[in-house]
């Protein structure tokens, strides 16, 4: 329940705190913050906001390979996308795991982004670009609306822009119909604001445009009274512990090999050989470790003898080839005690 954290005193001797472990279960919405180090700006300089629209886009080429990045790890970790808003420093995130832990997505992001950051030398090797481990919170669903406001509202209270849909590295232009540099899903905003009243567009704007209550201000920053982690009331907090107390059973790796082979129409053991369709079978294999929650690609990787990196640029070739695949919920021979709740992605 609890991890080492680790701090020093006046005097320099290091003592330890106990912090809680975050919470995660399979269709949790987690609010995600990431600080770059002070003062690097590691996604882009706020000099290009006073350039031209095209000039903007062309003046910040690491938030593009953030992008990039964020949207391939995405896909590979099964985690849906709801909003972000991107300052020179900062990220924040609104995302919902529906396959790998909340912890394998952003290690993985972190990590490659910190490789092409020390790559084009933006950054020494030794030096890492972020501040500390991201901050994380559980959303009930019906929140979901006002933790998009609040991530589209980063950039106003930032300085950055006067208006959410005027600010071009936030989501908030893409729910209004502009094209977002990485996937979104905006249907699970849609429907939510739906059950409150809200319809389509104009619905969507006098829910973003209405002032925070104290009591969501609250929630959000302070979190549940039950449990600092949660963003909801008190029935969700219980719901949320019971979904961490109680996971289903992982898909075990037989059955991964298993269920791929059946796929495929081979041989388990065939996809320990050689070959196109032995490779084509261990990307499979990786990716659904990945959205069943299995195992991470470094994990999958050691299997095969082959590297997580590996398995990464075979998904993403065969999902382009084969991505009929790529999009069944789940495997033949395996099923998850949650999979009535369904992943929205595909």
């Amino acid at each position: 329940m609890f991890e080492p954290v680790r701090r020093r005193d006046c005097s320099g001797k290091e003592y330890r705190l106990s912090r809680l472990h975050r919470l995660d279960f399979h269709g949790a919405i987690h609010v995600v913050h990431v600080r770059g180090r002070e003062s690097s700006n590691i996604y882009f300089d706020a000099s290009v906001l006073n350039h031209a629209a095209v000039a903007r886009w062309s003046g910040v080429p690491h938030l593009l390979r953030f992008f990039k990045l964020l949207d391939e790890c995405c896909s590979e970790c099964g985690v849906q996308l709801f909003g972000y808003c991107m300052e020179p420093n900062d990220a924040s995130l609104l995302l919902r795991t529906m396959g790998a832990p909340l912890d394998a997505c952003m290690q993985r992001l972190g990590g490659r982004y910190s490789r092409y950051l020390h790559l084009e030398q933006i950054l020494p090797k030794s030096v890492c670009p972020f501040a500390a481990r991201y901050e994380s919170k559980v959303l009930a669903p019906e929140y979901l609306p006002h933790a998009l406001r609040r991530v589209h509202a980063r950039a106003l209270r930032a300085g950055l822009a006067r208006r959410a849909v005027d600010y071009p590295f936030c989501s908030a232009p893409a729910y209004l119909g502009a094209r977002a540099p990485v996937h979104l899903e905006t249907d699970a905003v849609w429907r939510t604001l739906e059950r409150r009243g809200k319809f389509g567009l104009l619905g969507y704007r006098e829910f973003m445009e209405q002032a925070e209550t104290p009591h969501v201000a609250a929630l959000f920053e302070q979190g549940s009274p039950l449990d600092a982690r949660v963003v909801g009331g008190n029935l969700f907090v219980a719901q949320v512990r019971d979904a961490v107390g109680h996971p289903p059973a992982p898909a075990t790796r037989e059955q991964l090999l298993a269920g791929v082979a059946k796929l495929l129409g081979a041989e388990p053991e065939a996809l320990l050989t050689a070959g196109h369709q032995a490779v084509l079978g261990r990307a499979l294999v990786a990716w659904y470790a990945l959205r069943l929650g299995t195992a991470s690609l470094r994990e999958v990787g050691t299997w095969f003898d082959v590297s997580g990196a590996t398995l990464g640029k075979a998904i993403r070739h065969y999902r382009g080839v084969s991505p009929e695949l790529f999009e069944r919920k789940t495997l033949p021979g395996i099923q998850r005690a949650d999979a009535a709740a369904g992943d929205e992605r595909d």
